[in-house]
């Protein structure tokens, strides 16, 4: 597994319940966008859902902050890289951006609401948005992540370059990859082990196509990344 031997787990896990994964995300060019208040309807509903399925994850509610720009707090990095991924394809085609920030929360905690939280987490995924702003990519990066301990910086930088080939991948995907990926996060997560009778029926088509479009997309290595990504963020937060 990617990263598997960067950083290793202790014997004693310790547990630093100050650590959090602050998300903020933002919408390109939504200045570009004619009907603002129908994406704002659906960005709120968006929100509501993703609160509810990952409520066991969430520190604070997913909310939006600006017209075009929303923010929530995990506990946990485990599904952190999947709330986002089911964010974007729950708003296509609008594009989203997002920075991710590990580190400490200086207010009290609103479960409810992360209007008005701050602290070093937010800091950082501001901080992370702001490099996605301003590295001239061709509009290819749209997640990264930046860390309130410096000691973690060779690895975030490794984590960030993975999250580029991650995103360079998807934006490489023909329509029919795109669908069938879209589809199967949406329904599944980033589980592995996907139902491709079911998937087939979905999308209709047969199997053994099912299985050719998976290998060629290179789906299963997008997910084993992604998810080796959060495994890493995880013990980043655990240290």
């Amino acid at each position: 597994m990617l990263f598997s031997t960067i950083i290793h787990s202790k014997a004693v896990k310790k547990m630093n319940e100050d650590i959090y994964f602050a998300i903020i995300g933002d919408i390109i060019s939504s200045k570009k966008i004619t009907d603002r208040n129908k994406i704002q309807k659906e960005l709120k509903d968006v929100m509501a859902g993703i609160n509810r399925q990952y409520a066991d994850e969430i520190a604070s509610d997913f909310v939006i902050t600006l017209g075009d720009e929303f923010q929530g707090l995990l506990k946990s990095a485990t599904l952190l890289l999947e709330i986002l991924d089911r964010i974007k394809f729950e708003l296509e085609p609008i594009e989203i951006r997002f920075g991710i920030g590990i580190g400490r929360i200086e207010t009290e905690i609103n479960r409810k609401s992360s209007v008005g939280a701050d602290g070093p987490a937010y800091w950082c995924a501001r901080r992370a948005i702001n490099i996605i702003h301003s590295n001239n990519d061709y509009n290819i990066s749209k997640v990264a992540v930046e860390i309130e301990n410096e000691k973690f910086a060779d690895v975030v930088n490794l984590i960030n370059e993975s999250l580029h080939v991650c995103d360079y991948m998807e934006k490489h995907w023909r329509k029919t990859q795109k669908t069938l990926i879209k589809e199967s996060v949406l329904r599944f997560g980033h589980d592995t082990k996907i139902p491709q009778k079911e998937l087939a029926v979905l999308l209709n088509t047969s199997a053994p196509a099912l299985n050719l479009r998976i290998q060629s997309s290179g789906y299963y290595n997008y997910l084993r990344t992604k998810k080796s990504i959060c495994d890493v963020l995880q013990k980043i937060g655990n240290e």
